[in-house]
């Protein structure tokens, strides 16, 4: 039993649904591929709300284009040389607290340099390009990208995307941002890297409404599909139809539209079969999975797999193109500041009485 469960978990991690726009996405990042080595190497934006499906994405490029172990030899400063792993693309994250040193650093990291925590902003630099060149890399991919952008919607350090700009100009090497929607801000704020990127890409959630409110017949069929493929490829059989407008509504409600939320139910199912001694999912199954896996009241939601379920939209997702600026506490007109006045008060009563 425990093997089975575990094989339909895995089986069902791996299933791939393909979004409209992952095509053109993929399309995109292959003629970065093969138009190197070119003059003026194209850039290009891909955005999208969490669970969505932007690191499904970068999982099925690293797929098309993984590296390849010990393919390059390196020089670097004071002559010597070493064997890195040859990236046509390369991938990755944009350090959480941006900057020259730290992009730098997880670039290096990516390509297996054993020395990629030494140097100076222009040695690192310097690193990067000869990695660069030694791996003929056509494209770089830094997902988190929108990292780079401020809560208050400035871009986080001028030197930071002048670096990457540099290195776009320098090697001529496409490079891939991946992230949130208020990545556009960057665009915004330096007209100079709107002109190098193209358009952005957009991974949108599936619809059931269209924003008047009507039935969006289309994106009605789409989650529809996304659902049976599902049903098709899952090594477990599900007890309900996901072809039936009810059915297919619950999910949609729970998922947002998002195909990570339709996952991620199923896969709670799944680890819940193991507890409740079953091999197929059901809608007692569904419901449990759906209370297990998802923060529902917090988030002013119902739980869609209950009889009492009232069908209505479901909440708006949040949307990743706002720029949420933090709220700061003035000093002296907080009410932790009053609460402490009145403690203060209180104290100081009792000491005179």
């Amino acid at each position: 039993m425990t093997a089975f469960w575990k094989d339909a978990y895995d089986e069902i991690d791996a299933i791939f649904v393909n979004h409209p726009n992952f095509a053109y996405a993929m399309g995109e990042t292959r003629d970065l591929i093969e138009l190197w080595p070119t003059l003026t190497a194209p850039c290009i934006h891909v955005s999208g709300p969490s669970g969505v499906g932007k690191s499904t994405l970068k999982d099925r490029m690293i797929g098309q284009y993984p590296p390849v172990p010990n393919g390059a030899q390196v020089k670097l400063l004071g002559g010597l040389t070493m064997t890195a792993d040859r990236h046509q693309l390369l991938v990755a994250t944009m350090p959480s607290s941006p900057t020259v040193k730290g992009l730098a650093r997880e670039l290096l990291k990516a390509y297996g340099d054993e020395f990629w925590n030494r140097g100076d902003e222009y040695t690192l630099g310097d690193r990067v390009d000869r990695f660069v060149a030694a791996n003929q890399t056509a494209a770089i991919l830094i997902d988190e990208a929108q990292r780079a952008v401020e809560r208050s919607g400035t871009v986080v350090s001028d030197k930071l995307i002048d670096w990457i700009k540099s290195r776009h100009e320098i090697n001529s090497v496409g490079i891939i941002l991946l992230g949130l929607g208020n990545l556009r801000h960057l665009f915004d704020a330096d007209r100079q890297i709107e002109r190098r990127w193209d358009a952005e890409i957009r991974l949108e959630p599936y619809r059931w409404f269209l924003p008047n409110g009507d039935p969006d017949f289309a994106g009605q069929d789409n989650f529809i599909g996304v659902l049976a493929t599902f049903r098709d490829l899952a090594p477990v059989r599900l007890e309900f139809d996901v072809e039936d407008d009810d059915i297919a509504f619950r999910f949609f409600y729970l998922s947002q539209g998002l195909v990570g939320g339709v996952k991620k139910v199923l896969l709670k199912s799944t680890r819940l079969m193991k507890r409740n001694g079953k091999t197929t999912i059901d809608l007692a199954l569904l419901k449990e999975a759906a209370d297990g896996a998802f923060r529902l009241e917090k988030n002013g939601m119902q739980n869609p797999f209950c009889r009492t379920f009232v069908p209505q939209p479901p909440p708006p997702l949040d949307d990743d193109y706002e720029i949420k600026i933090a709220k700061k506490r003035i000093k002296g007109d907080s009410s932790t500041s009053q609460s402490k006045g009145r403690r203060a008060q209180a104290v100081n009563k009792h000491l005179i009485l």
